[in-house]
């Protein structure tokens, strides 16, 4: 980020996770209130929550409130609420399609635009920390719609280098060979094609201030002690640092730097909206503005 975008943030919140299986109303008066706060939402599309109503539901009242949308895909999963790995196969990358579309089509019969893609729970840690399910996802996603950004978690595999595009062009002038900024790409390439990069911005770098992160910046596992901050004071400095400083307290006591373009807020606790309320009052207290990742 430059200068002038260090004074903001995206805070984002996964929202819409009942549907009428799970009607869950407390839930969805907790989606209510934090979304004025937030300005953007991930709303469950099907996998392990979600269906037609909840969609059309949190997409009208992020509409009204002027908050970007995005869609939270994951494994099929209900049961385990998408929080179970699963291997890769062709089945799986044709649901994951099928709920992008399903979400889309909602989208489209309200008129609003879908500005992002998080994925949700197992799929979005597996993403995090392996190369491959890394370039797997981050080619469905953009094969779907390249016009929409990705939010992921900062510094893991799926944000190193996964922000920049290749684009195929019109051939030139026959050679087959591109060049971008100096950096010859011929070795290698296909003669009959010349290509671009495409370097917008659509990877948002992702961070959570109510988690302990390791030294390699991953999240530490709920399975281990401390994994979750839970003391008010660690939350408000873990805070500070990443909106302020762009950095982390790591598990073995060292600081590191880290890109910080969203927050994620969890609204799936009984003191969420709470929570939500200090930091915002927070970033107004730090002279922050709550803006989405563009």
């Amino acid at each position: 980020m430059n200068q002038s975008e260090s004074f903001k943030i995206d805070l984002n919140c996964d929202l819409g996770e009942w549907d009428a299986n799970d009607p869950n109303p407390d839930q969805q008066q907790r989606d209510r209130s934090i979304m004025p706060l937030v300005s953007s939402v991930n709303i469950a599309c099907g996998g392990h929550r979600g269906d037609a109503d909840s969609l059309r539901s949190t997409m009208e009242q992020a509409a009204v409130l002027g908050v970007s949308i995005g869609l939270h895909p994951s494994f099929p999963d209900r049961k385990g609420f998408g929080r179970v790995e699963h291997p890769w196969s062709e089945e799986l990358g044709d649901e994951l399609r099928r709920q992008l579309d399903f979400g889309r089509q909602i989208a489209q019969e309200l008129g609003v635009a879908i500005h992002h893609i998080k994925p949700h729970g197992a799929l979005y840690n597996i993403a995090a920390r392996d190369p491959e399910w890394a370039k797997r996802l981050w080619v469905l996603w953009r094969s779907w719609d390249e016009q929409v950004l990705v939010y992921g978690l900062s510094g893991s595999e799926v944000s190193k280098g996964l922000g920049m595009d290749l684009v195929r062009m019109d051939q030139g002038d026959g050679s087959g060979v591109g060049e971008v900024d100096g950096a010859d790409f011929g070795a290698g390439v296909d003669s009959g094609l010349d290509f671009r990069v495409d370097m917008r911005p659509s990877y948002c770098a992702e961070v959570f201030v109510d988690r302990a992160y390791e030294p390699d910046l991953s999240l530490r596992s709920r399975s281990l002690d401390g994994a979750v901050i839970s003391d008010s004071g660690m939350f408000l400095a873990q805070f500070k640092d990443l909106i302020l400083n762009k950095k982390v307290l790591c598990t073995d006591g060292v600081y590191r730097k880290l890109d910080v373009d969203t927050v994620c807020l969890h609204s799936d606790t009984p003191d969420a909206v709470e929570l939500a309320q200090f930091m915002t009052a927070k970033l107004r207290e730090w002279d922050v503005e709550v803006c989405l990742c563009s």
